[in-house]
């Protein structure tokens, strides 16, 4: 959700004069970043003194727990071969954070069950949440390598030796390339009627300006790369997006856009945030359209991620940015459009089943502008479900997968626009969106898109529809 194509659109189709943000305005929003900056930080709380870890009981529960605790360790005194009470002990003792506690107890235990693959597995558990990843990983390779191993013991150890092995590659390098070919129905996003009422006037639009459907040849990249820093625990990311794409008609709707953003990620386990990272980066972003210089902007944003399991990942960003719009023959004012942008989200997937995942997300965003009426608040909420099922196709042994979303948003504008109409514009737009990927090698896919985007608007010229139709091939690496 980061830049908002459907704004940088609509300011294409759209020619009024702005005014120059004073420098006040500027610290007021680096302020509320700042300020929501510190809000995510301070949601992340110390481990207590006497522990490890927070304790991931509840607060009423943890007394309850420490009695139970000192019971068993008095147990344990008087028959220190008494596996069950050290079973408990030490599962209670990773309840409340106190995980040496925890490890101690576990590896008295393998004196009295040498070999036993699900003690070995929760010690590998217990220093990975330690970030004690060497002995994690010694712990998880001898939980499978007798024969008499559990299945849900493997599984879970390649998932914990697979986080292993990413954390001690020293760099990585990730993507992916597309390329394809797309019909739209209202290329242009050309309002739905013929006659728009402008200032209590009805007036008939012209040819261009109307509904146009048109058909475009698109590329799309996505790029990170990930080298491991000497300090533990911290990495340092750099991640490129980039979006070409060219109309068979409407050219001057031909948009290129690139977005490159860099910074540290640190590893918050050993603070006792277990699954959790927070990255810290800048961002730089430019485009043009029709082959003109259309916008940059410079910026800075954080991320706060967390996976409390393996099936569950979720996390807050808050992003400020710059944005400079530039003028051009076709567009000649579109420098007035510049303003300054701070954004909020919230994502969150979930693997439902070993087939099916569901993704959401929520959005605020305010933009200001250098006049009122190009500024708004907008909000969002997106929601996603993915489904892989066996492949029809003999040939092509890899599972497919189809992919369903819907993404709805609505924004304000502060001020009207008096070529239009002296009420606020108030737009809701809801998208709806299909795509079916099949596999085709270990590296390539093919995808078949479909789309639905309807927009209603308090002004005309923004009331439309759009459906779009496509097919792309995308190569991952």
């Amino acid at each position: 959700m980061g830049w908002d194509f459907d704004h940088c659109m609509s300011i294409v189709k759209k020619r009024s004069c702005l005014r120059t943000v004073p420098a006040a305005a500027m610290a007021r929003k680096l302020g509320l970043a700042l300020f929501t900056l510190t809000i995510l930080a301070s949601a992340t709380e110390a481990a207590p003194r006497d522990f490890n870890r927070p304790p991931r009981a509840a607060g009423g529960e943890v007394e309850r727990i420490e009695t139970r605790r000192k019971a068993l360790f008095q147990a344990m005194l008087h028959d220190p071969g008494n596996l069950d009470a050290a079973f408990e002990y030490a599962a209670l003792s990773s309840q409340v954070g106190d995980l040496e506690g925890a490890i101690a107890t576990l590896e008295r235990m393998l004196i009295f069950a040498p070999g036993m693959p699900r003690l070995q597995l929760e010690l590998g558990v217990l220093y990975f949440r330690l970030g004690a990843y060497g002995t994690a990983g010694t712990y998880f390779d001898a939980a499978v390598t007798g024969d008499d191993v559990p299945p849900e013991v493997r599984s879970k150890v390649s998932e914990y030796q697979a986080a292993i092995a990413s954390r001690n590659d020293p760099s990585s390098f990730s993507g992916s390339l597309g390329i394809g070919v797309r019909y739209q129905t209202n290329a242009n996003s050309g309002p739905s009627s013929t006659i728009v009422n402008l200032n209590g006037l009805d007036f008939v639009l012209s040819e261009d300006a109307r509904k146009s459907g048109d058909a475009n040849g698109f590329l799309s990249a996505d790029v990170l790369g990930v080298l491991d820093l000497p300090a533990q625990g911290v990495e340092f990311k750099v991640s490129l997006r980039g979006y070409a794409e060219g109309y068979l008609d409407h050219q001057e709707l031909n948009l290129g856009y690139a977005e490159l953003a860099a910074g540290p990620s640190f590893d918050l386990n050993r603070f006792g945030l277990t699954g959790s990272t927070l990255d810290v980066y800048g961002i730089a972003a430019g485009g043009i359209l029709a082959g003109d210089p259309l916008t940059s902007s410079l910026g800075a944003g954080v991320f706060l991620g967390q996976r409390p399991t393996t099936d569950w990942f979720h996390g807050v960003r808050a992003e400020f940015r710059h944005e400079r719009f530039y003028n051009s023959d076709a567009y000649a004012r579109m420098s007035e459009k510049s303003g300054d942008r701070l954004q909020g989200q919230y994502v969150s997937s979930w693997r439902l089943s070993e087939r099916l995942s569901f993704d959401a997300a929520a959005m605020v965003d305010r933009f200001d502008a250098q006049t009122e009426r190009n500024s708004y608040r907008q909000y969002g909420v997106l929601a996603g479900l993915t489904i892989q099922y066996d492949s029809p196709i003999e040939a092509l042994v890899a599972p497919w997968s189809l992919s369903v979303n819907s993404q709805l948003s609505r924004r304000n504008h502060d001020a009207p626009d008096p070529m239009i109409s002296s009420a606020v514009q108030r737009t809701t737009k809801w998208t709806l969106g299909v795509t079916q990927t099949i596999p085709l090698a270990s590296d390539w896919a093919a995808q078949l898109q479909a789309g639905y985007q309807k927009s209603w608007s308090s002004y005309d010229t923004s009331d439309f529809d759009n459906a779009t139709f496509g097919i792309s091939l995308r190569k991952v690496f």
